[in-house]
């Protein structure tokens, strides 16, 4: 069976508190000591950035454009993976680091890192590569609509 679950697959949790959210596969696991099933780090989207109109004042615009992140450790059975895989527009590995999720302080700067990253990537979802937008990021960008 063809593993689907890869680093940069763009996927959007089942279950639990962030159920609905899209996110990023950053890492896999068989298991651990710890936990004893299969299991991804995710690092997504919590709040997507709101719609913006020219009425509005510039504070107000750069407040709903910025996007709230999340970083977590999720059961397989509760992702669901897309179609789509943003490995060529993210650096991966670099989007938040195992290291990073050690204590609260460094999870909390992970996740402002991991904002910002969101951020200039919305901004500019031209993929440097193809030289064309990127409908992975578009995708990631909005809400999950059904």
């Amino acid at each position: 069976m063809v593993k689907l679950l890869k680093p940069g697959r763009v996927v959007v949790v089942l279950n639990g508190r962030m159920a609905g959210k899209k996110g990023v596969v950053v890492s896999t696991s068989e298991g651990t000591k710890e936990r004893h099933f299969c299991y991804c780090l995710v690092a997504g989207i919590e709040k997507a950035p709101l719609r913006v109109s020219k009425r509005m004042s510039t504070t107000k615009v750069q407040k709903r454009m910025r996007p709230k992140a999340f970083i977590r450790y999720i059961n397989v059975r509760h992702l669901m993976p897309t179609r789509y895989t943003v490995s060529n527009d993210f650096d991966v590995k670099a989007l938040a680091p195992e290291a990073s999720l050690e204590d609260s302080a460094m999870r909390k700067s992970a996740k402002k890192a991991l904002a910002n990253i969101f951020y200039e990537k919305f901004m500019n979802p031209v993929n440097e590569k193809a030289g064309k937008v990127s409908k992975d990021v578009l995708f990631l960008r909005k809400k999950l609509r059904f």
